[in-house]
């Protein structure tokens, strides 16, 4: 049977456990702070990763049961799906940032909707040149969600923010805040032992997503996002615990290769609005790809187009205008 807990820094341990989509393992950390024990992070909640977990925690001794505390980086499936279950049988103090509970709290009522009952939202799709009216509604989103696959904490123990410094045990973990994958996203640095835990966003290998949907109009999280990736240069690391991919050491360098990429795609996105503006979606079948995709990820592409978009707005690098109903944008 493969490994499923490697310690990668005395006392820490890295779990690996199952996704039914791609990334298809995400990494969740287990740390031994002599006298307690705390989980970064936690899957999502299906039984073949609890099962994971149930193993993977074995191999050092433990139960889930015996779980002091959870800390989540942010609130999606694979982070933080199964907090409600793992709370449930330890008693764990819960650990995550307002808005990513906020956010937790909102997809569960998502999950309960009909795509028809937000037609704010299918206007938002429009107004961005999303041909929404011509996909069934059951591709518009993941097949996970209204499933008990996400089962979040919406009522956490505690609230966590930047500068934060959790005690547990002989453990100081300190919080800092990096918006952009999610508003709330956060990586918990060790000091002394110079490690940083740093979910989605500082990944080895992919880039990940961040994007603008109908409830983030207005804002501008590739803009905090590339801030974010700025303020972690600012501390001292020796190993960088990723949720995805293999641990490495450099995070510097790949802080510098992330703002390298958005920028090249900013450039690259802008290029195509010098002749005629376009919109967000004309935009994003060009730079992703016409080909037969799933719904779900042409969506994905138009937003984090949209993303790109407003953050060369925001520094003076295009302009937003009106063309009937949509919303255009054109390099300056």
């Amino acid at each position: 049977m493969a490994t499923k807990i490697v310690e990668v820094h005395p006392g820490i341990y890295e779990i690996f456990l199952p996704l039914p989509m791609r990334p298809t393992i995400i990494n969740v950390y287990l740390l031994d702070c002599h006298g307690a024990w705390t989980l970064v992070d936690t899957g999502m909640n299906s039984p073949e990763s609890i099962a994971a977990l149930e193993e993977a925690v074995a191999e050092v001794g433990i139960k889930i049961e015996d779980l002091d505390a959870i800390i989540a980086t942010h609130h999606h499936i694979d982070h933080f799906g199964a907090s409600g279950e793992i709370r449930r049988r330890s008693h764990a103090t819960t650990h995550i940032h307002r808005l990513e509970a906020e956010r937790a709290g909102r997809m569960i009522e998502f999950g309960k909707m009909s795509p028809h009952d937000r037609p704010e939202s299918r206007a938002f799709f429009k107004r961005h040149g999303f041909p929404i009216d011509q996909f069934a509604p059951t591709g518009m989103r993941p097949t996970w969600m209204g499933t008990s696959m996400y089962g979040p904490v919406t009522q956490p123990d505690r609230f966590i923010d930047d500068h934060d410094v959790i005690k547990i045990g002989d453990r100081e973990l300190e919080v800092i805040w990096t918006p952009g994958h999610s508003p709330g996203h956060n990586v918990i640095y060790i000091r002394k032992e110079k490690v940083m835990i740093v979910g989605d966003h500082l990944l080895p290998k992919i880039t990940p997503h961040v994007g603008i949907y109908p409830d983030a109009a207005g804002t501008n999280p590739l803009g905090d996002f590339i801030s974010s990736q700025r303020k972690v240069q600012k501390f001292e690391v020796d190993l960088v615990l990723p949720a995805h991919g293999g641990v490495y050491h450099d995070h510097r360098h790949r802080a510098n290769q992330l703002i390298e990429h958005h920028r090249y795609r900013e450039a690259e996105m802008l290029d195509l609005t010098r002749k005629a503006p376009q919109t967000a979606f004309e935009i994003a079948q060009q730079v992703f790809g016409g080909e037969e995709r799933p719904i779900f990820h042409v969506m994905a592409a138009t937003f984090e187009t949209l993303a790109h978009l407003e953050l060369a707005c925001f520094e003076g690098r295009a302009r937003r205008s009106e063309r009937g109903e949509r919303t255009v944008f054109q390099a300056l």
